[in-house]
């Protein structure tokens, strides 16, 4: 699919909407604008596509903000397969995939774990609340789907979670082997 040059954009207010939207599910202005797009717009955005927040507060001459939606594209190795979908620029890539029933690997949704781990091969991934991997590893290429969003057109490989967790906290494991100790174990399993 070719993309296209030129930039469009969707702008509502929330007024055209009220009716139709369940308000319940949108608990932020930007939420606001994923339901309104939701409810109108058939598809997947066009190519570079943006669309609007609404005003906040209920006051619908507040001022228009154009959020851009990027193409994420995620080659998941652990099941041989590869998604692509729309994410805005202000929503999560895991969240975004999952309301478009994509299932892509998960644990914390926090940033904590490593289990939704990925290596960035193209664009640009922003992710402030990455806890779970070093700055180092951000650095080398490595994100989280659950706390990542996107700043272009991106392309992702998911990581082994073992292995994240291995060229992050691997150099403080003992590195040579560990006399194991039956006695201690059969001790250990008594006492359960």
């Amino acid at each position: 699919m070719a993309a296209s040059c030129a930039s469009s954009s969707l702008l509502l207010r929330p007024s055209m909407l009220r009716s139709t939207i369940p308000w319940e599910v949108a608990s932020s202005p930007r939420q606001e604008s994923v339901a309104m797009r939701a409810a109108i717009v058939p598809g997947p955005p066009s190519a570079n596509e943006t669309w609007g927040s609404g005003a906040v507060d209920g006051d619908d001459e507040g001022e228009w903000e154009e959020i851009p939606v990027h193409r994420v594209t995620v080659r998941d190795r652990q099941k041989g397969v590869t998604h692509s979908f729309w994410v805005p620029e202000d929503r999560y890539i895991l969240q975004t995939g999952e309301e478009q029933q994509i299932d892509l690997p998960f644990s914390c949704r926090h940033g904590c774990c490593t289990a939704c781990a990925v290596r960035v091969k193209s664009g640009q991934l922003y992710q402030p609340q990455a806890l779970g991997i070093s700055a180092e590893l951000r650095e080398k290429g490595y994100g989280l789907l659950c706390v990542g969003y996107p700043l272009s057109d991106i392309e992702v490989e998911t990581q082994d979670e073992d292995e994240v967790y291995w060229l992050q906290f691997g150099q403080y494991f003992a590195r040579n082997a560990i006399d194991r100790d039956d006695f201690a174990l059969e001790l250990a399993v008594a006492d359960e």
